[in-house]
């Protein structure tokens, strides 16, 4: 008979290996799957906290392109995404798109960190952060929808700025007999004008791109 606690030894070294096995096999992607926003095969794959498997570069671009500074939500369930975690095997490559994609998972898991430390790293991406609210400025003054609303804002704006300009009786603006704050206003206007227009066209562009995308496997090969 077999000593009884070598048997064991080697039961729980193969208990070991099977654990360790089924966390590598659970932190690849799913081999007969695809990421679910390019359909393409997994590049540089990445895992949610909610269970999904995306491309890093597809869902790190569609929390980039957000207007608002959450975080991002995940295009399968909509729960929102707080952590990112790359594939094992991503972590001991050298290659540098792989080493800046992770990287930019990294600056995006630090930015919903809770607590103290979440505070510090935040305080660390203040430039991340103010280049995001710049960017959501942008997309809502250039949002056809909200014309009203802008107009409305800007309008403010002007009479804020007109106020400063006489309560510092400042006169390095020729104003004609326009006068501070109807030169303000119709700048106010214009400039609504301006970013609905462009809103506009940047919204005729993406629906040709979706259109041209749409109809490209029907082409022939």
């Amino acid at each position: 008979m077999g000593n009884p606690s070598i048997s064991s030894s080697k039961s729980k070294k193969m208990e070991e290996e099977e654990g360790l096995k089924s966390i590598g096999e659970s932190e690849k992607p799913p081999e007969d799957d695809c990421c679910p926003i390019c359909f393409g095969d997994f590049s540089i794959p990445c895992k949610t906290n909610c269970g999904h498997w995306f491309c890093a570069s597809c869902i790190l671009q569609l929390w980039r392109f957000r207007s608002t500074l959450q975080r991002c939500k995940c295009p399968i369930c909509c729960r929102p995404i707080s952590k990112l975690v790359p594939e094992a095997s991503l972590l001991i490559q050298q290659e540098k798109d792989v080493i800046e994609l992770l990287k930019k998972i990294e600056c995006y898991n630090h930015l919903y960190i809770g607590g103290a430390y979440g505070v510090f790293l935040k305080v660390l991406a203040i430039p991340l952060l103010t280049r995001r609210i710049l960017r959501s400025v942008m997309d809502g003054l250039m949002n056809p929808d909200q014309i009203r609303l802008n107009y409305y804002l800007m309008r403010i704006l002007a009479l804020l700025l007109s106020w400063i300009y006489c309560s510092c009786q400042l006169k390095f603006i020729p104003t004609g007999g326009l006068g501070i704050w109807r030169l303000f206003d119709l700048c106010a206007i214009f400039m609504v004008a301006i970013f609905s227009l462009a809103g506009l066209y940047q919204r005729w562009v993406l629906r040709r791109r979706v259109r041209q995308l749409a109809i490209l496997p029907a082409q022939p090969y």
